[in-house]
């Protein structure tokens, strides 16, 4: 027996591999990805934060473009900088959930995220500030427990349509290339406004938003977005 299944045996390179396939990937299907509508609208999303350095910036070139965004805060994070959550609904973007610790949802399991991101929320909303009913998983990991903990919580999973990949700092080009060949109606746009260095972030959201406009897109938060354009979204 121990022969006829020897080809079985796995690196551990391997197995992190396999596992991060079987927890992330065929439950992906039941997270929002975009949006399908013919109508030119995107959400743009900011994960991380907030950050004193990043934050305020990207809120100052979103309003320069009657632009809104969407910020998956996390609460450790609006613990220190608590003013910035309220910064960020001045200026009429949305405050959705990032979860408390970051945590990874291989190790520790669907149901400790749920309480990690109640943790967030409810800080959030004890500064006078409303959080809305969308939950980004650290490292896009999602499963069907997930799924079904988030959703009996009346929250939905958001992953996204275009990851431009910024935190790996790609340099600015590569950044607002990702979104302008990749854009269209309905795009949930991932970004990052903390979490490291995010200059280029910054340095390319002007761009992506000069051309976003020129394209003839509207930049709306995610509960407009799906409101607004409520057809069941399928993941990409």
């Amino acid at each position: 027996m121990n022969q006829g299944w020897g080809w079985l045996v796995l690196s551990p390179v391997m197995i992190v591999v396999l596992a991060f396939f079987l927890v992330s990937q065929p439950a992906s299907q039941g997270a929002l990805t975009h949006v399908v509508t013919d109508k030119k609208v995107v959400a743009i999303t900011f994960d991380d934060g907030p950050s004193p350095k990043y934050t305020p910036l990207i809120l100052k070139t979103l309003s320069q473009y009657h632009a809104y965004g969407t910020f998956f805060v996390v609460g450790s994070e609006v613990k220190r900088f608590p003013g910035l959550v309220k910064d960020i609904a001045r200026q009429g973007s949305a405050i959705a959930d990032h979860g408390w610790s970051h945590l990874n949802l291989r190790r520790v399991g669907a149901q400790a995220l749920w309480n990690d991101a109640a943790k967030t929320a409810q800080y959030v909303q004890s500064l006078g500030v409303p959080v809305v009913p969308f939950y980004r998983p650290p490292y896009g990991m999602v499963s069907t427990a997930l799924l079904k903990t988030f959703g009996e919580h009346g929250y939905t999973v958001v992953l996204w349509s275009i990851d431009t990949r910024d935190w790996a700092r790609p340099g600015i080009g590569s950044i607002i290339n990702k979104v302008a060949t990749q854009v269209k109606p309905g795009s949930i746009i991932l970004l990052h406004d903390g979490g490291g260095n995010r200059s280029q972030t910054v340095a390319a959201l002007n761009a992506i938003l000069e051309q976003l406009t020129q394209m003839g897109y509207k930049m709306v938060t995610l509960p407009t977005l799906v409101k607004e354009h409520h057809n069941a979204p399928k993941a990409i």
